[in-house]
This record gives C-alpha cells, sequence and structure tokens, in this order.
C-alpha cells in the first residue's frame, strides 16, 4: 500500500457491527503452531479501495532498520503515522494473539474486498500462506499481492503480484543490514522474472549507508533483467538505535533521477505525501 492509499480518520471494525473471532492467546508471545493456525496478527482495511492487509510475524531477516522495531500495526492507521517520525528507545514486544485460516476469512468474509496483501514482516514464513492465498483466490476473487523479501520461495500459484524489497546488490552490505547474504534474492528474483511473475521492486535509501551509489548499483541489476521493472525508492524512517538520518526531498528526487538512467518506471517517495484514504483496524 502506499501512502497516498490512506484515510483521513479511521473508524471502528467493531463499531461497524462485525463480529471477530476471539483468538487463542499465546503468552508466551511467539507464532502459534496450533493448526490450523497462522502468523497473521493484525488486519486492516481501506475501505474506497477496496484493499485489505494482513500482517505476518516472524522474519528470515533482521534488518537494523526494521520499522517492526518501533511498531506492529499498519503505518498508515491515523493512531500510528507519528510512527514514522518519532523513534521511540524501547523496542515493540512482539504480538501474543494469532489468527487460524478460518478466522482470516470469517473477518474477510464481512468485507467488500478486491485486493488482498500479504505484508507484515515475512509472510513467506508461514506454512499456511499458500493454502490461505488459494482460499482467499476462490472464495473472494481477489487480487493476491505478496510483499516479501524472497529470500525463502514457497508456492507462488495464488500470488498474482509480488512487491520485492531489496534491501542491496552489494553483499557486504546486504550482509551488514540484515545478517544475511543476498545471493537468494537476487537469484530468486531472476527466476520469478524468468517464469513469467509480475514484479515490483523497492529500495530504501539510507543516507550514508545504502546511498545513492547503492541505489545506482540496484537500478543496474534490475535493468539487466528487465528495464521495465516498476522501482520505487523510498525513504529511510528512524527505527532501531543507529544513526542514520532521514533522506532529504533533495536526495530522494537525485535518487530517483540516478535510477531512470537504467529503468523506465521509477519513483521516488519524498516522506512527506498526504494521505489520501481511509485505513481503518479491524483486527
Amino acid at each position: 500500500m502506499s501512502l497516498t492509499d490512506i484515510p483521513k480518520k479511521a473508524g471502528s471494525f467493531r463499531e461497524m457491527g462485525y463480529k471477530l473471532p476471539v483468538p487463542d492467546n499465546n503468552p508466551a508471545g511467539g507464532i502459534r503452531k496450533s493448526s490450523p493456525g497462522t502468523n497473521i496478527y493484525h488486519i486492516s482495511y481501506t475501505p474506497q479501495t477496496k484493499e485489505v492487509s494482513l500482517f505476518f510475524w516472524g522474519c528470515n531477516f533482521s534488518c537494523r532498520g526494521c520499522l517492526s522495531k518501533k511498531g506492529t500495526g499498519n503505518y498508515l492507521l491515523p493512531e500510528n503515522i507519528h510512527l514514522f517520525r518519532d523513534n521511540p528507545a524501547e523496542t515493540v514486544q512482539p504480538p501474543v494473539h494469532f489468527l487460524s485460516v478460518a478466522d482470516v476469512l470469517s473477518i474477510l468474509g464481512g468485507l467488500d474486498i478486491q485486493t488482498v496483501l500479504f505484508e507484515g514482516q515475512e509472510p513467506s514464513l508461514d506454512e499456511s500462506l499458500p493454502q490461505l492465498a488459494k482460499l482467499i483466490h476462490t472464495e473472494f476473487r481477489t487480487q493476491n499481492i505478496l510483499c516479501s523479501n524472497i529470500n525463502k520461495l514457497v508456492s507462488l500459484d495464488d500470488i498474482d503480484c509480488i512487491q520485492l524489497s531489496l534491501k542491496a546488490v552489494t553483499d557486504s552490505l546486504h550482509l551488514d543490514y540484515t545478517g544475511k547474504s543476498n545471493r537468494n534474492v537476487l537469484n530468486n528474483l531472476k527466476y520469478l522474472h524468468a517464469a513469467g511473475k509480475k514484479l515490483s521492486i523497492a529500495s530504501v535509501l539510507i543516507p550514508g549507508y545504502i546511498d545513492k551509489d547503492e541505489i545506482e548499483l540496484i537500478a543496474g541489476f534490475i535493468s539487466d533483467i528487465n528495464r521495465g521493472l516498476p522501482f520505487n525508492i523510498l525513504p529511510y524512517f528512524k527505527a532501531g538505535q543507529n544513526k542514520w538520518r532521514c533522506p532529504t526531498i533533495s536526495e530522494m528526487e537525485d535518487s530517483e533521477r540516478i535510477a531512470k538512467k537504467y529503468l523506465t518506471h521509477v519513483y521516488a517517495w519524498r516522506g512527506d505525501e498526504e494521505i489520501k484514504y481511509e485505513v481503518m483496524k479491524i483486527y
């Protein structure tokens, strides 16, 4: 979901008269594995665009600037929008409530939906993802979009588009930022493109770290695959205890110009975009 896809004010899903299932309680804060469970802990909904976001907990990267360090809900909710700029000293606690497949389908059944985003931390770690995507496809005829680092590939038969978060193409930099090599990511990107999957790619500009020179390398790598692949450049927002700063608007514009030397569809977010549509917390 983009920054412009958000509402001016939000309402409560419960206030609209919907009854939500009560999930199992997991006091330990880990991922509940009882069948048929999922790693989904949060759901948001944008009525105007008929878009649902399913948030999954758990990741195979340990990104030093991950926004999940300071908030677990959708940052586009009115009560969370301040978290883009704020940087609390304490790391947020993991969620303790997780939904089953039946819970998710029950909630979605009360909504008018056209698009479902599988996002959060890393959805591909959830063993129920392929089954859930198929059930949602079959029941609601939605466009299913997977937001992923694609370090691990699962069955994508019922995924219509993959939005890849590409941290870096310089392996040493990727390893320093995420704790993992990017070898699988880059190979999987080539594989998915060759397989005909619809793809878009996003990278975060971190001045002095993942800077414009790395953005240029990323754009060059993508262009070797397909110059027409969409590429979004996102501004870094402070998260975690590190010394990096947010990029200026001028730096974002410069990075966009650089990437456009290699790619035909590039957009750099400024970081001050106006919220356009209402996003609601439904679980």
